[in-house]
């Protein structure tokens, strides 16, 4: 089927400290695609470090943007759940009838296109949702319930790689979990884990995210004023967290994660990646002997971003804290300038 727009304005990262817009045609829509009207897109940290030269893991140059949200403009002849008008988000794309997505395993299905994918056009990138349109096949794209404002869908994606690391740690009403790291991607899992009916402490250094996690009524510890590890044994009675969350990459936290855990039976989830990789910060016989279980975690499942659209298309999760500033399409240098300023969170770019 021919798209009703035959081209489209697109983001790309051509190199360090260089963004700009490029025109790419839309190509013909197969039968199972929509075409997609975008609204906005939130820069994502992966992206802005390559933006900024912090990470050199990916090849340039690339286009980019998968916390997008959109409107769906025109579907393929056999698209089924999704029409004209829908107001949706999406995920990564993946082969629905391959066993690994059968099994639910659809991170890890054939169809998921590494970094390092070379469109036809010569540029790399895995997603190209930071553009004026977009085309993708039905089986990555979720409709949400109500139409929230589009900055806030496009937590569709961080949302759900946090639901699928939450769900591996089991959280049991009452458990004490700790967040460490107060950024965009620590307060999503305070807010899910406090979700499942834990008594949840993130802590946090800066002022400004100590005040957000405040806001969003989180139980916080400024780290910038006590040890984080005796204030946890101490709101603890001296037991310890049950599970602690490393949403922030760095040696220094990752050894105070550790050294908050109970004695016993403690969890951990490895968040956040960093790079360089910090060190993991634990003694291998502390693992063995305080039976401690460590978890890692990448991207989320179909059933993970179905229930993050969920949860933000019914307002039961709350991001509008998270939303930091919005730019217009045109100033994309100017937002990655502002997405890396620390203490911030979430840059939205504005398509309309």
């Amino acid at each position: 089927m021919k798209p009703i727009v035959t081209e489209t304005r697109t983001a790309i990262i051509n190199a360090a400290h260089d963004a700009q817009i490029v025109v790419r045609p839309i190509h013909d829509l197969g039968e199972h695609d929509v075409l997609i009207k975008i609204l906005s897109c939130n820069l994502c940290t992966s992206e802005y470090g390559l933006w900024s030269g912090a990470r050199t893991n990916k090849p340039l140059p690339m286009t980019f943007g998968h916390e997008w949200a959109g409107e769906i403009i025109q579907v393929g002849e056999r698209v089924s759940g999704l029409a004209v008008g829908d107001f949706v988000g999406g995920s990564y794309t993946f082969d629905p009838y391959s066993t690994e997505a059968l099994e639910g395993r659809t991170s890890e299905a054939p169809g998921v296109k590494p970094y390092d994918t070379q469109w036809p056009d010569g540029y790399y990138g895995r997603y190209d949702g930071c553009a004026e349109y977009l085309v993708q096949s039905q089986e990555s794209i979720y409709k949400f319930e109500n139409k929230i404002r589009p900055s806030e869908a496009g937590f569709l994606e961080p949302l759900a790689t946090v639901i699928n690391g939450i769900k591996k740690l089991d959280i049991k009403k009452g458990e004490t979990v700790v967040v460490i790291g107060g950024g965009t991607m620590g307060v999503l899992n305070a807010l899910v884990a406090k979700q499942k009916g834990a008594r949840v402490i993130v802590s946090e250094l800066m002022e400004k995210k100590i005040r957000v996690a405040e806001q969003l009524g989180l139980e916080v510890i400024d780290g910038s004023r006590v040890d984080p590890v005796e204030e946890v044994r101490a709101r603890t009675d001296g037991r310890g967290a049950d599970t602690v969350i490393l949403a922030v990459a760095a040696t220094a936290a990752n050894k105070q994660g550790f050294a908050m855990l109970k004695k016993l039976h403690g969890k951990v989830l490895m968040f956040a990646a960093g790079y360089p990789a910090p060190e993991v910060g634990v003694d291998a016989n502390k693992i063995h002997y305080g039976k401690m279980q460590i978890f890692g975690t990448f991207l989320g499942e179909f059933a993970d971003f179905k229930e993050s659209c969920h949860l933000l298309g019914s307002g039961e999760i709350d991001v509008s804290p998270l939303v930091d500033k919005e730019y217009p399409f045109d100033q994309i240098q100017q937002a990655f300038e502002n997405a890396i300023i620390p203490g911030g969170y979430r840059t939205t770019v504005v398509m309309q």
